[in-house]
């Protein structure tokens, strides 16, 4: 899977490039890294365990700069990671900088929730876009209070099959309906 990481700074990043460029590699192995006047772009392949929400957090308090980090989600291809990648640079823009130290897709879609389009259900969404199976039944399982058994009635499924979708839908985008907050944010991109 292909992933990134944006690192923006309110000022030029340039002075403190070399330093969080050493902090990040010690923990993810980079194929590629670009920067411009106020962000660093670093890309890679490997599943990370870390929280990269506490690594900005200590990287702001050792430098005494702002900044903030967006850390995406998995891609399949090259080609999806930079249509994300462009799409995401956009959306950044429209967020007041102070407001969020980090950033993912569940942010981007909390913050556009009074303009969703269909550019970001698509990119959030991913390859479920048009699966209207997957669509309905996490809308069902939703609207079920978030009861599988309820759901996989009203759907005419066997419980398990409604699990396996929404492992399957999870694994995908990385919101899990089961939880409350990707359900709700998922929800609002549904209606």
């Amino acid at each position: 899977m292909y992933r990134y990481l944006i690192i923006e700074s309110k000022k030029s990043i340039h002075n403190d490039e070399s330093m969080i460029i050493s902090l990040f590699s010690e923990f993810i192995d980079f194929n590629k890294k670009e920067t411009d006047h106020h962000a660093i772009y670093l890309f890679y392949t490997q599943e990370v365990d870390i929280s990269f929400s506490e690594v900005i957090l200590n990287i702001m308090s050792d430098t005494l700069s702002d900044l903030r980090l967006y850390a995406s989600y998995g891609f399949e291809t090259e080609h999806e990671l930079n249509v994300h990648l462009e799409f995401i640079k956009k959306r950044l823009a429209t967020i007041p900088f102070i407001k969020h130290v980090f950033l993912d897709d569940k942010v981007i879609v909390s913050e556009s929730l009074n303009t969703i389009d269909d550019n970001l259900r698509s990119f959030i969404l991913k390859k479920y876009t048009h699966d209207q199976v997957i669509l309905q039944s996490i809308k069902i399982y939703l609207e079920s209070n978030q009861n599988t058994s309820v759901a996989s009635k009203k759907l005419y499924v066997h419980r398990n099959t409604l699990v396996q979708r929404l492992d399957k839908f999870n694994q995908v985008t990385g919101f899990d309906v089961r939880i409350f907050l990707d359900a709700y944010l998922i929800y609002h991109l549904l209606k």
